[in-house]
């Protein structure tokens, strides 16, 4: 786990495994995984900033999906219920995670357009620019994801992370100082309906269990993240 201070990017607590004072692998450092559905707020954010295009209450189309590959092989990403779930509302096919929607949604918009999103809400490591991208397939530590949370959870204000703000020497003269970077890479308007959407996220979609251990008077947005 990564936790940071919103309004500063400080890094306040860091959890790398289960035995806290182990020196080795760092996990939330060092772990790089598939992030799966984590990714999905920047696709929908890519949507919601075309809004000539998407609102929303904008209708998407959760049919099957069939991507040919350049070897012969086809993708078909399924929903986690194996279900079609007809022309859903955006914001619901977000807060119920529909892989199928998702992915036609990203795909109508443009992998281009979604990964300058998702660098411009931090992600400095190379994702494959393929339809997958638009499930999680690209890997990213626990660090990495948290810069781009943090850009979300700050209304689109990139701040980078930071865990020292100066160094001074052992007389307590200062040698370095570390500022507070601010850079607004995403418009306030677009990031409160991202946020409306991952508040039903948590409300009713896939994580509303976040209820059985926090007193239902916070308001919680987030975000849902599984792969294979």
């Amino acid at each position: 786990m990564v936790v940071t201070e919103v309004a500063s990017g400080d890094v306040v607590a860091v959890v790398g495994g289960r035995q806290i004072r182990y020196a080795g692998f760092n996990r939330a450092l060092d772990a790089v995984r598939p992030i799966g559905s984590l990714i999905k707020p920047a696709v929908y954010l890519t949507a919601l900033q075309q809004s000539r295009r998407y609102t929303l209450a904008s209708r998407v189309s959760d049919a099957p999906v069939e991507v040919a590959g350049a070897d012969g092989s086809v993708w078909r990403p399924r929903n986690f219920d194996r279900a079609n779930h007809g022309k859903p509302l955006l914001h619901k096919a977000l807060a119920n995670s529909y892989n199928q929607a998702t992915s036609r949604l990203g795909m109508e918009l443009g992998l281009a357009d979604v990964m300058t999103t998702i660098k411009a809400l931090g992600v400095t490591r190379p994702l494959p620019e393929l339809p997958s991208m638009l499930l999680g397939a690209g890997a990213l530590s626990p660090l990495e994801v948290t810069a781009m949370y943090q850009t979300i959870a700050s209304s689109g204000v990139q701040t980078p992370l930071r865990s020292i703000t100066a160094i001074n020497d052992k007389n307590g003269e200062l040698l370095a100082r570390y500022p507070v970077n601010h850079n607004v890479v995403v418009e306030q308007p677009y990031m409160h309906l991202l946020h409306y959407a991952m508040l039903e996220v948590t409300q009713e979609g896939t994580g509303k269990l976040v209820y059985e251990r926090l007193p239902t008077s916070y308001r919680v947005a987030g975000k849902t993240g599984t792969t294979n």
